[in-house]
């Protein structure tokens, strides 16, 4: 299988990716690192994102993959198309003009996730897929939020809103495999976050620190 290569940040801006599965504990972390990078930047210096964006994910399409149990009518690949297009329009329009300004953008979910829940379905010869992400911008940091997938389901499980929504618990556990998986060749930063939130968040502050951001 190819190798995920992505274009170099050479704008003054940093990109802060945030990646892991439903129930991993990602927004939580993303809400703390926002807060503390606010507080010595500024709200104007500090743009937050997510990823795939509403042009996608209000598809009914995208509505069907993510909701519905019943999935032989998908094509996977559609979905994937679906999504790329949209990282690719979101990069050039929000997220590249920001880094050019000097800003730090911090964004829930990249093209990881599109690559860990590809490999998770089986498809490993998608040869567009690595031809098209090399127009995407390489994050400064790329930080895993990681729990057991079986402590990820339960959380999600919790959730009042999650009761009534279908959730395919193998994928998850197959992407959650994936994305350790890739963890060395992309350098991510593993977080723990079975732990508390502020102990999680200490090592995203240290990894921070080591960056020169706070």
């Amino acid at each position: 299988m190819r190798k995920l290569t992505l274009k170099s940040n050479t704008y003054s801006g940093k990109l802060i990716v945030f990646e892991g599965t439903d129930g991993a504990g990602k927004t939580t972390m993303i809400g703390l690192t926002r807060q503390l990078l606010e507080e010595k930047y500024g709200e104007e210096q500090v743009v937050s994102v997510k990823q795939p964006t509403d042009m996608s994910r209000k598809t009914k399409l995208f509505q069907k993959m993510m909701y519905s149990r019943n999935h032989e009518e998908i094509d996977y690949r559609a979905v994937q198309l679906l999504t790329m297009s949209d990282r690719v329009q979101h990069c050039f329009e929000t997220v590249v003009p920001a880094l050019k300004k000097g800003k730090k953008v911090i964004c829930d979910r990249y093209i990881f996730t599109s690559l860990a829940n590809m490999l998770a379905r089986g498809y490993r010869e998608e040869d567009w897929f690595f031809d098209v992400a090399k127009h995407l911008i390489q994050p400064n940091i790329t930080f895993l939020a990681y729990v057991d997938p079986e402590l990820a389901i339960r959380r999600i499980k919790g959730r009042p809103s999650e009761s009534d929504r279908y959730l395919d618990e193998n994928l998850l556990r197959n992407v959650a495999k994936e994305f350790k998986d890739m963890a060395i060749e992309q350098n991510f930063e593993i977080i723990d976050t079975s732990q508390d939130s502020q102990s999680a968040f200490a090592a995203v502050k240290k990894r921070l620190e080591k960056e020169g951001l706070i």
